[in-house]
């Protein structure tokens, strides 16, 4: 008994020092101390009780219940720390996983094997340094401002992932609760400001790089490909929409961009995260009707992107609550509501309803003339002297979004037995801003085209000494296992 006495002792002396102590009242869970604070000292004097009583391994929090100040103090559970070898090792395990993924990032922009070294040495560059730069400022932020208001906090804990990301992200633990609402505030919204601002810059040189590719643009792989938000598509206009490519992005592009979805996501109004920081600092306990709010809203969008349901799930699972700071009654300046405003706009600037568009993968091809405007073709008409031969030029080109694969024959009409001769005698493949003859040996041949890319066929025929007519020939072309068949009926008149 006389241990308890002591005790309290103690903790009265420490209260008394900031507040003038009316009442003491001792529950299981807490001793409670009735005061009567100066309330335009309030904040000054509670964070000097704190930072009295942290050492002691107390915790206090104020309240406001039934017109009186309440102070209750709480025995400190000492938090078990691990080494920091933890952080280390999963650091350095989704240094693995993203220079994996960016690999794959470079390998899919390049359009060369992920396993190749261009691909690890330039995914690397690319793709992994700015993704970890964005993650770990925007983590760093939240440990040095949690610092800054004497909160204990861990390193960040990085999270490894498989491709395309490489990561699920970061995060730090707080080893203690957060003392008033301008410390959530503050603690809530460096993370995500700091994380911004690195992006938008990476976004810029991203594309840059972007722009400054001269391959020809895809018409758009099958698959997924991401969706701007407000900022990113106002950072494009800086640059001609014919040198941006949807469908092509560079890693560095692809970075910034998860750095501006990463933002954005973490700056939703709900729960534990970052904007759930900011709204139960700026709205107190009516945050929790924004948090629901969060949830129905991303509840909603998985109608069209199903991811948004899991991410309404670990909101759900973390809580939709937030639990109020130590001291929840001293309000905020209208400066630092003009954070929590800041914080609503960039959320506005970088959220994407449908982050990802599933495009549909199209298998087509079409005969063409060979020369400009080259229009599709079903028939061609040539006029070739008896006893002389000509090359007939058309172009295969690849109408889908897809690489497709073209078997190529004749239907020669049997003409061969009157003495003609018809082949295709060679082709000139154009890939990525290149041209490449190809000689054909056989009857039929195998062509391989990827998005946008086309071939000029030349087809030789030489004429013997005939009959003054119209004869006609069939060049096919079938798409590999496939029943997508084009074709050209070729007329010759032989005057």
């Amino acid at each position: 008994m006389l241990g308890v006495d002591a005790e309290m002792e103690g903790l009265r002396t420490f209260v008394s020092r900031h507040f003038p102590v009316t009442q003491i009242v001792v529950n299981p869970f807490a001793i409670t101390f009735h005061v009567t604070p100066d309330p335009n000292r309030l904040n000054e004097s509670f964070d000097a009780l704190r930072q009295d009583l942290g050492p002691q391994n107390y915790i206090p929090s104020i309240v406001y219940e039934g017109g009186a100040y309440l102070i209750h103090v709480q025995k400190r559970q000492e938090a078990k720390f691990r080494g920091v070898h933890v952080n280390l090792l999963l650091l350095i395990a989704t240094v693995g996983t993203t220079w994996v993924a960016g690999a794959v990032n470079w390998g899919l922009y390049a359009d060369v094997s992920f396993t190749s070294l261009e691909a690890f040495v330039f995914g690397f560059l690319s793709f992994t340094v700015p993704l970890l730069a964005i993650l770990g400022a925007h983590e760093m932020g939240h440990y040095v401002m949690a610092k800054r208001h004497g909160v204990r906090a861990s390193l960040p804990f990085f999270i490894p992932s498989v491709p395309i990301l490489g990561t699920f992200g970061a995060f730090i633990s707080m080893r203690d609760p957060i003392p008033n609402r301008k410390a959530l505030l503050e603690i809530g919204i460096a993370g995500p400001l700091v994380g911004f601002a690195i992006a938008i810059p990476i976004s810029i040189i991203g594309l840059f790089l972007s722009a400054a590719d001269t391959r020809p643009p895809m018409i758009g792989g099958g698959g997924e490909m991401t969706m701007g938000s407000l900022l990113y598509a106002f950072l494009q206009g800086f640059f001609p929409e014919s040198l941006l490519d949807p469908f092509r992005r560079h890693p560095t592009a692809f970075a910034g961009w998860v750095g501006f979805f990463v933002t954005a996501i973490n700056l939703l109004p709900a729960g534990q995260l970052d904007g759930g920081h900011v709204a139960r600092a700026v709205f107190g306990e009516r945050a929790r009707y924004f948090s629901w709010g969060a949830v129905f809203l991303l509840l909603a969008l998985g109608v069209t992107y199903t991811g948004w349901f899991l991410f309404a799930l670990i909101i759900l699972l973390l809580g939709v609550r937030h639990p109020p700071p130590l001291n929840d009654i001293t309000k905020l300046r209208p400066s630092r509501r003009a954070l929590g405003v800041l914080a609503f706009l960039i959320l506005i600037l970088t959220f994407v309803p449908q982050p990802f568009v599933e495009v549909p993968s199209t298998s087509s091809f079409s005969f063409q003339e060979a020369t400009p405007p080259h229009d599709a073709i079903t028939a061609l008409a040539e006029t070739i002297p008896s006893g002389t031969s000509r090359i007939i030029e058309v172009n295969l080109n690849n109408t889908g979004n897809v690489f497709v694969r073209v078997l190529l024959a004749i239907d020669t009409q049997n003409l061969e037995n009157f003495g003609w001769t018809i082949r295709i005698q060679n082709y000139t493949l154009f890939r990525g801003g290149t041209a490449m003859d190809v000689q054909v040996s056989d009857q039929t041949t195998t062509i391989g085209l990827n998005a946008t890319e086309y071939a000029t066929l030349r087809i030789f025929v030489n004429v013997p000494t005939t009959l003054t007519r119209t004869y006609r020939f069939e060049l096919t072309g079938q798409i590999v296992n496939t029943d997508r068949i084009n074709s050209v009926i070729v007329s010759v008149t032989v005057p």
